[in-house]
């Protein structure tokens, strides 16, 4: 299926491994023209995108206003954005009693302040264009409230609710503006594998072993019962950013293995 992507400009924040990064190749395997993201030098990575397509690379920290205002205006040098894809974020559990005001203060400037950073600067600028696609990566956390990331938890339910906010300005426009929210369950990211190697060998078991005892016990409601690849997030990112889902919008998109059992 021709996703129509050809030519047309991407952001994805926090782009360097992970569910970012495999986006930054499915939008290049569509022909889209990337731009990535993250805080270390990305000469590697740009190096190994190129080969499917045209890259660019921005660093910095985007939770840091200046070096938002700065990365914005890196990418409007390169193009007109087409595609934004809020994916920059972090997590780590903490028991609710001992996540501090520091601890609240930066997930909410990484993982929120980013995505309206980021949002303020493209969302109007995409309103006076033909074609243009805004995708938070959230969590299903965002949805059920994890009492182990309750923090965490708060920025992604924050984020769906931006997502449909902007999605309620885009009525009667008559462009082609969409904003969606997406939500990915466990997935197998380079630092989750590692951990998961590291948890195995631990307790002494097998890897398959050890994610079937972690989803039984941990994750019970999972249907999937294993871990999501990033491909299979990057995936449905990938076609949500068409031109061809143009009548999904205002959308909170379970990506997570089933984990949600409420109808959205």
């Amino acid at each position: 299926m021709d996703l129509q992507l050809n030519n047309k400009l991407v952001f994805i924040s926090g782009s360097s491994q992970g569910i970012g990064k495999s986006i930054a190749e499915h939008m290049l395997e569509e022909g889209a023209r990337v731009i990535v993201n993250g805080r270390r030098d990305l000469s590697d990575l740009v190096k190994t995108l190129s080969a499917k397509g045209e890259v660019h690379a921005v660093t910095g920290d985007l939770s840091k206003p200046e070096d938002c205002q700065r990365i914005c205006a890196e990418i409007d040098a390169i193009g007109n954005l087409d595609v934004l894809v809020n994916n920059m974020g972090i997590f780590s559990p903490k028991p609710f009693a001992d996540i501090e005001d520091s601890d609240w203060q930066q997930f909410f400037d990484c993982n929120i302040m980013s995505t309206v950073r980021l949002c303020r600067h493209y969302f109007p600028k995409m309103q006076q264009q033909s074609f243009g696609r805004i995708i938070n990566i959230a969590s299903e956390a965002g949805a059920r409230g994890l009492e182990s990331m309750v923090h965490y938890s708060m920025t992604k339910g924050a984020q769906m609710v931006i997502g449909r906010g902007l999605a309620n300005l885009t009525k009667g426009s008559g462009k082609d503006l969409t904003v969606n929210t997406v939500l990915p369950g466990p997935t197998l990211t380079e630092g989750v594998e590692a951990w998961l190697k590291e948890s195995a060998k631990v307790q002494n078991k097998t890897e398959a072993e050890f994610v079937a005892d972690f989803f039984q016990e941990t994750e019970p409601d999972s249907l999937l019962q294993r871990f999501i690849k990033p491909e299979e997030i990057a995936s449905v990112v990938t076609f949500i950013a068409s031109p061809l889902s143009a009548a999904i919008n205002g959308a909170s998109i379970k990506t997570e293995g089933g984990l949600i059992k409420t109808i959205m």
